[in-house]
């Protein structure tokens, strides 16, 4: 088990650019764009099943994701700690609407004052400590209507957790006793995004086409466009990360 970091502020997640935004224009050369763009999207979708008029974003960052929603033709609200990521956000998406603090402020509520439809919390609640995430599920679930829905993803235990920021990765067992212990929320589905076993062979492959000496640019992106059908819709004893549809019962 890694080490946990220590706990992480405000200034952990600066925002020194736009990141997602930036690795939208860039060229792809691993497949982690492709898998985000994949499980974002996958979210996106969810919440249009449901019907839902206004969504939130909890955690929305640069704002990548509430374009995402905004195009789907959606109310979005997104809501950040970071007061660059806002910065960022309001300006890239400005169909969105933006809020610098927490969902428990009075000027949010005030600003904000009837539950959404449904949630988004996207890659993370890994970055939350671990005795905090019941309450911040709480907060999230208190700010949506009865039968509204919220869709959360975050990396599986399959993957090595190497990233500094987060304090851990999840299995299907641990996600599901925390949802249970927040309360009044119900699992509806639990998909797998990712595969790890297909991601290590792709890179067998790749590194003879793509290394520090050379890059033949069009068998490259021919390997790495083949991973798109390997992000959605994957076993949980190998994907890398989880997309929870969550209902609110009361």
């Amino acid at each position: 088990m890694s080490e946990m970091p220590p706990r992480l502020t405000a200034n952990d997640y600066s925002y020194g650019l736009p990141d997602h935004w930036v690795q939208e224009k860039a060229e792809v050369t691993n497949h982690y764009p492709i898998m985000h763009d994949a499980y974002v999207s996958r979210a996106v979708d969810i919440i249009k099943t449901t019907g839902a008029r206004t969504v939130i974003e909890v955690g929305c960052g640069d704002g990548w994701n509430c374009n995402k929603l905004v195009q789907a033709g959606l109310n979005v609200v997104g809501i950040d700690w970071s007061r660059n990521a806002i910065a960022y956000a309001t300006i890239l998406v400005p169909d969105a609407q933006f809020y610098c603090g927490d969902l428990r402020d009075p000027e949010f509520l005030e600003r904000f004052p009837h539950p959404f439809d449904a949630a988004v919390f996207i890659e993370v609640i890994e970055h939350i400590p671990p005795e905090d995430c019941v309450n911040v599920l709480r907060n999230i679930s208190a700010s949506l209507k009865k039968g509204g829905v919220l869709v959360l993803t975050t990396p599986s235990i399959n993957l090595p957790n190497t990233n500094p920021q987060h304090y851990r990765h999840f299995d299907e067992t641990t996600l599901r006793e925390l949802i249970s212990e927040v309360g009044g929320l119900e699992i509806t589905s639990i998909e797998g995004y990712g595969d790890i076993p297909c991601e290590t062979g792709m890179y067998r492959k790749l590194r003879w086409f793509q290394n520090r000496y050379f890059t033949i640019k069009p068998i490259a992106r021919k390997l790495l466009d083949g991973y798109k059908k390997y992000c959605l819709d994957r076993p949980l004893d190998r994907c890398a990360g989880f997309i929870l549809k969550i209902e609110k019962l009361s």
